[in-house]
């Protein structure tokens, strides 16, 4: 059994670009644009056989993934990707550890990518 962690790219700036414009309606509509993709996210991620949500906020994702679920897992989460809108990175890991350490693997890798521990 196996963790995945999926973190939003870049969402902090587009959220604060907003605070900083002094742009209600625009944080508001951000805001909830954000939670409708990590909602979406979670719904299709959860329906790869052997993969449950165990937890979702903010613009995260923690899931517990069978081993046999990664590939599937990792290709359906590569067609969600939506590069100049919305993209993720994803850590992939036997422990929480694990998969946070990659997780900065793939952020600090340029980002809207997929990192399995190894």
């Amino acid at each position: 059994m196996a963790f995945a962690i999926i973190d939003g790219d870049d969402i902090g700036s587009k959220v604060e670009s907003r605070l900083l414009a002094d742009d209600v309606l625009g944080f508001v509509r951000t805001s909830k644009t954000i939670a409708n993709m990590v909602e979406s996210l979670a719904g299709h991620a959860s329906a790869v056989p052997g993969v449950t949500v165990i937890s979702s906020g903010g613009d995260s994702i923690l899931l517990q993934v069978s081993d046999d679920s990664i590939g599937q897992l990792s290709d359906t989460l590569e067609e969600l990707q939506q590069p100049g809108f919305f993209t993720f990175s994803v850590g992939v890991g036997g422990t929480l550890r694990e998969s946070f350490v990659a997780l900065r693997m793939a952020k600090s890798s340029g980002k809207c990518k997929i990192a399995i521990y190894s």
